[in-house]
């Protein structure tokens, strides 16, 4: 399937990481766990574990510092991998990987999050 007919849903959600609060966009065409800012990571104190690279929407390639930490969400909290990059127009990104991790799909008619547990195969 190519990317041109994958349909991506977008929401907004509260979060807490490490116990801070957050607004975060929740984006299902991420397929990582959380993106943050530069600010928020310093915020948070991150401890830098290791670089990673990303390839952005308009095609870039840029280099994300990868951390861990506690990503509550709603009703559910788990440990996520925690990419920091310098360019982030917004404080927090929850992607795909997360939103699995959590027992979470965004509904995309609502533009909310829908609890689906967590399936063992």
């Amino acid at each position: 399937m190519s990317v041109r007919n994958h349909v991506m849903s977008i929401a907004f959600v509260d979060v807490e990481i490490n116990g801070a609060r957050f607004r975060a966009l929740v984006d299902t065409g991420f397929n990582g766990d959380v993106l943050v800012s530069r600010s928020v990571a310093e915020k948070l104190g991150l401890p830098v574990i290791g670089e990673s690279e990303r390839v952005t929407v308009d095609g870039r390639r840029i280099k994300t510092k990868v951390s861990y930490g506690k990503l509550k969400l709603l009703d559910s909290e788990g440990y996520v991998i925690i990419e920091i990059v310098d360019e982030l127009p917004l404080d927090v990104l929850i992607g795909c990987r997360a939103l699995e991790a959590l027992g979470y799909v965004v509904d995309p008619t609502t533009g909310t999050l829908k609890k689906v547990g967590l399936l063992a195969v």
